[in-house]
């Protein structure tokens, strides 16, 4: 069987499980508040996010469109983890009956908003697959299949429990349920990312290492070389991945746990509508009971995250693939890089270096295939860093001073710990690049022009 059939049945797998396990909880959920009705909003919207799917049919599945994607999926995860936060801490008091419209609507809207960019995002992904291997029915066939027998499956399996997981839902914790979800399943790129966590790991540390690096320029003397070297070594160690990512999880679990403390350890308040103390006594060993079964998935749910999270830091940025540059001279003004050479093939999806000579000084240049077939171009340096250049980790490229990973599908995109872009002519046999522009960029480099002008 085709690796595209599988991966096309993994995907599909993976969109229905998240879907019955929604559904699974927000049903017990409602059956819990009474408020069933609102399943009607629940199926509605996500027959409109099925419908936008099929219209992502017809939409170019280009860089952009998968970037804004990958990006709108993690505004998702923080809107309902942050909404979770104010819901465990500001406790529904309940639904009032003239709010039910209103509320209808909004479940609508939530549920197109959670569930729309994945199916379309994992659509996209599915299409393009089968056009990669000219197998559009087997593709889809598969993909098909898998959705439908994982959600039948899913339902069946699960559905036996509705009647009693009601019980550990609040509003706080459901909403918190469908960020793990996002953040555990987030992820539209196959085998390549299956969850969300790798994403926000990469974002949350190219944001941090940025605006660091930046605020830390802004208030450096840049003449002052010994400033210099010190600045540079203390954000290499203090803001690098190990750091940052650990950062990010203080956040992510700091306020789950703040919870629980409270309602495990915070007193219970005295019932006021309790005429006897055995009536007291009654009413907070109810309220403590309930406390702990709600206090119950978040506690799960942070161990959740935190064996996820950590299995996602499984691969090893340390082992980087840095090859040595080639030489390339220049002719007639331009850089020349051959496509044809027999000793490579530079669109193997690999890291390429060359190097080409200036008054006895080596500048580096980098070329890789980008996950969209295009070729990209770019200085061995970026605009923060010492030009130390870049090493290849899985679909990455990690600076080697700080250790930033970037993905290869932004390269060519300038700013932050991004390899600085070079204008390039691609044609059949060969990569031209100005010899002026190159000169030009790479004094910026080395002067720290690039440095003063984004301060």
């Amino acid at each position: 069987m085709s690796l595209v059939i599988v991966e096309a049945a993994v995907v599909g797998i993976k969109e229905a499980a998240k879907l019955g396990i929604v559904w699974l909880v927000y049903s017990s959920f409602l059956r819990e508040h009474n408020r069933e009705g609102f399943l009607k909003a629940f199926y509605l919207g996500v027959a409109l996010a099925s419908g936008l799917a099929l219209v992502s049919f017809f939409v170019p599945s280009t860089l952009a469109v998968k970037d804004f994607l990958a990006r709108l999926i993690g505004y998702v995860f923080f809107l309902f983890f942050l909404g979770s936060l104010a819901a465990l801490y500001q406790p529904a008091r309940g639904f009032k009956p003239k709010w039910d419209t209103a509320l209808g609507s909004l479940v609508v809207i939530l549920t197109i908003v959670y569930l729309s960019p994945d199916i379309i995002g994992s659509t996209m992904f599915v299409r393009e697959i089968a056009e990669m291997k000219a197998a559009y029915l087997p593709t889809y066939v598969s993909a098909a299949t898998g959705f439908a027998l994982a959600l039948a499956l899913t339902v069946i399996a699960l559905g036996r429990f509705k009647h009693h997981i009601g019980r550990f839902f609040g509003l706080g914790q459901f909403l918190l349920f469908l960020s793990v979800v996002k953040l555990l399943g987030g992820g539209i790129r196959g085998f390549a990312e299956l969850s969300l966590i790798p994403s926000v790991q990469r974002g949350v540390m190219k944001f941090f290492h940025d605006v660091v690096h930046q605020m830390l320029v802004f208030l450096m003397v840049p003449d002052h070389p010994m400033l210099s070297i010190t600045t540079w070594n203390f954000v290499g160690i203090l803001f690098g991945p190990n750091i940052a990512l650990a950062a990010v999880l203080a956040l992510l679990l700091a306020p789950p746990a703040m919870f629980l403390y409270h309602g495990l350890l915070a007193p219970l308040p005295e019932p006021s509508e309790a005429a006897t103390g055995a009536e007291r006594r009654l009413l907070k060993a109810a309220a403590r009971a309930d406390r702990r079964r709600k206090a119950l998935p978040v506690a799960l749910f942070i161990c959740v995250i935190l064996v996820f999270w950590f299995s996602g830091r499984a691969e090893d940025i340390t082992r980087l693939y840095n090859p040595k540059p080639k030489p390339v001279v220049e002719d007639k003004g331009f850089i020349v890089i051959p496509l044809t050479d027999p000793t490579m093939n530079i669109r193997d999806g690999s890291l390429h270096k060359f190097s080409f000579y200036h008054e006895g000084e080596s500048i580096v240049i980098m070329v890789i295939e980008k996950p969209d077939g295009k070729l990209v171009v770019c200085l061995d340096a970026c605009e923060i860093c010492p030009p130390e250049g870049y090493g290849l980790s899985g679909e990455e490229v990690v600076c080697i001073y700080c250790r930033t990973p970037i993905p290869t599908d932004t390269l060519g995109i300038p700013g932050g710990c991004n390899p600085i872009p070079l204008e390039a002519r691609i044609t059949d046999s060969k990569i031209m690049i100005e010899a002026k522009e190159l000169l030009e960029k790479w004094d910026d480099v080395i002067t720290g022009k690039t440095k003063e002008a984004i301060r």
